[in-house]
């Protein structure tokens, strides 16, 4: 069961929703802070084929600036018992492709969990749970929509605040089974101190996210719903 646990955990703390830049061989258009436009784009998420929960992701445009709301609810049980129970919402702010902000809320387990970063200068500078943070605004949120996240060297968690190093492999492009059907997506590898596999449709929407749990267990994020 603690491994159980661990492996939900590990995804609900990286939580992620993501599309990629236009590039050779990539789609003709991505999700940006310069031009992503409103709307909502909904998630299952599984844990070796069984839904655990969803995550939402709503975009707002209002000119120049973008605010991005990502939330989630996981709920793992046994026989009806709920082993594990997780919320988190997650509030990007930008102003012409800059990072204005980031504040996240979570409880995981009864555990709460709180980020709040703003920009001062080329800086994030806030808290995690009433301890300091300070990092760099260039930083990706781990929210993962950003186009810029396939040439990106590291990312902000926003599950704590913290830098986290990675490196990205593009795998090319597959064939994905989707609960709204078979679609072809571009594959990313994301590695290092972040780890996760992404697929984004020919439209640079991410359609699926997925990873392994500490206990083998396959966690899988599939797209449901768009604008």
């Amino acid at each position: 069961m603690t491994q159980l646990v661990l492996s939900v955990n590990t995804w609900f703390r990286f939580i992620a929703f993501l599309a990629f830049v236009t590039a050779l061989g990539g789609p003709c258009s991505a999700l940006s802070p310069k031009d992503a436009e409103s709307g909502s784009y909904v998630y299952q998420v599984s844990r070796d084929g069984q839904i655990i929960g969803q995550l939402r992701q709503d975009f707002e445009r209002d000119e120049n600036r973008l605010t991005v709301i990502t939330a989630a609810d996981i709920e793992v049980t046994l026989f009806g018992i709920s082993l594990y129970d997780a919320d988190q919402r997650v509030e990007e702010t930008w102003l012409d492709g800059k990072l204005q902000s980031v504040i996240s809320s979570a409880n995981v387990d009864g555990q709460d969990r709180a980020v709040t970063l703003r920009r001062q200068g080329d800086r994030m500078v806030g808290i995690y749970n009433g301890k300091e943070r300070n990092l760099s605004a260039a930083l990706i949120p781990t929210t993962l929509w950003n186009s810029s996240i396939i040439k990106a060297k590291a990312l902000l968690d926003t599950s704590k605040g913290k830098t986290r190093k990675i490196s990205v492999t593009d795998v090319g492009m597959e064939n994905v089974h989707l609960p709204i059907g078979d679609v072809m997506a571009h594959h990313y590898s994301i590695d290092g101190e972040f780890r996760r596999e992404v697929w984004f449709d020919e439209a640079g929407v991410l359609v699926v996210v997925q990873m392994l749990g500490k206990d083998g267990s396959t966690i899988r994020q599939e797209l449901l719903q768009r604008p």
